[in-house]
């Protein structure tokens, strides 16, 4: 704010009562050297200090109301807003200076200092599992297609021969073969039992026999004899049939397990039939034309979705809750790439250089960027300003050297009042 009475007019002041101590002196002791010696020194230190206080409140304002040339930073205030702007943005923020002062410092130090931090790895790792929960929040159909298509293609790539082998492997394993023999034996054994099965097999036997003796007298002996009991032999083939059949559906029974060795065999002889294979292969490219696969994946992601939003208005990680191992087989791997990062960016000096190339570039694009958005900010903030608030901005800052102008007028002023006065009557 600026003040009303400082040292400049008190200098002013004192000048203004010398002089008149000195008229009077001059007026009342006339023709006297140092009378007129102090007139014209306090004359002068009086008109010097006038002149400054008209120049300095000629900047801010009209002095004693006049009109010429008066006021000058409000009246040029555009163009004075305008010269503060370029001086920020080219003396401050001048390209030449802010990348001198990058290239002092020394990036990679500081990188690897800040990449050690048990807490950057934390919030790296963990924005990369956010970014993961949130991917299964988005409805995105790129996704889906792509593991389609991926399916799809690997599906295709097995080889008929080899996809057989991975599932008599994976028969094998499960034990699949054994279950299945098992229930189909003992729906074997239940339809043997019946009397229609019976039955049936008293007539293939009849059947038989008449084929074998015909009708003649020797069959006719042999039906009065009662020698072939056709219902005895249907029951006894039955009997030894379910028998048979239940010891294919006992685990682990030598016959099962000869049936299933038997039945890999088989398997393993029909993984070298060239027809079978074609076979095979058609049945893979139809499967991989015909499948839901899409609408598959769409309905799992759709599901997945539905348990995250549910999760999240939980406060749960979904990741964590839903699938434990996968969440923690993926932390390992965070984890694990990390530290290999670090131990690139510690012993790669080729990786060093274009880290460091492309982090000067970043600095160097976003301090150029503030320096005009520092131009902006300074020219919206004086613009807003009004004269007076203005006038007390720049006022306040160099008050004192304006002050000391004023102070210097009256002091310049008496001594070359002084100076002429000598050079007047005391040089020849």
């Amino acid at each position: 704010m600026i003040r009303t009475w400082n040292k400049a007019n008190t200098a002013l002041l004192t000048s203004f009562f010398c002089f008149l101590i000195s008229l009077y002196l001059h007026l009342t002791i006339p023709s006297t050297l140092w009378t007129d010696g102090l007139l014209m020194v306090s004359e002068a230190a009086l008109v010097g200090g006038v002149a400054d206080w008209f120049a300095v409140t000629a900047l801010f304002r009209k002095p004693l109301g006049f009109p010429y040339h008066t006021a000058i930073l409000p009246r040029r205030r555009d163009n004075f807003i305008q010269a503060i702007v370029i001086m920020v943005q080219k003396e401050f923020f001048s390209r030449r200076k802010i990348l001198r002062h990058i290239e002092k410092i020394h990036l990679i130090p500081m990188l690897q200092e800040f990449l050690h931090r048990p807490e950057t790895e934390a919030q790296l790792t963990g924005t990369l599992l956010h970014f993961f929960r949130v991917s299964f929040l988005r409805r995105n159909q790129k996704a889906v297609s792509y593991l389609s298509s991926r399916l799809k293609s690997l599906f295709l790539q097995e080889d008929p021969s080899e996809l057989m082998r991975r599932f008599d492997l994976l028969f094998r394993a499960n034990e699949w073969d054994q279950k299945a023999l098992s229930r189909i034996a003992l729906l074997l054994a239940r339809e043997a039992s019946t009397e229609e099965t019976r039955l049936s097999i008293r007539e293939s036997l009849a059947e038989l026999e008449r084929e074998k003796i015909g009708d003649g007298f020797l069959s006719r002996l042999l039906a009065m004899t009662n020698t072939v009991n056709l219902d005895e032999g249907a029951e006894l083939i039955q009997r030894h049939t379910c028998h048979v059949l239940s010891e294919l559906g006992r685990a682990h029974s030598p016959l099962q397990e000869n049936a299933i060795a038997l039945l890999h065999d088989c398997l393993s002889d029909l993984r070298q039939d060239g027809e079978l294979l074609q076979v095979v292969r058609e049945l893979q490219e139809r499967l991989a034309g015909e499948l839901p696969i899409d609408e598959t994946l769409t309905r799992i992601f759709h599901g997945l979705r539905k348990h995250f939003q549910m999760d999240l208005k939980r406060e749960v990680d979904p990741i964590a809750e839903h699938m434990p191992a996968f969440y923690t087989h993926l932390q390992t791997i965070l984890h694990l790439e990390y530290q290999h990062m670090l131990f690139l960016v510690e012993e790669r000096s080729e990786l060093q250089k274009i880290i460091t190339k492309v982090l000067y570039d970043l600095i160097a694009r976003s301090a150029l960027h503030a320096q005009t958005l520092v131009g902006v900010i300074v020219g919206n903030v004086l613009s807003r300003l009004t004269d007076e608030e203005l006038n007390h901005l720049i006022y306040d800052k160099v008050e004192q050297d304006l002050l000391w102008i004023r102070v210097n007028g009256s002091l310049v002023g008496g001594c070359i009042g002084l100076l002429l006065f000598l050079c007047i009557n005391i040089l020849p």
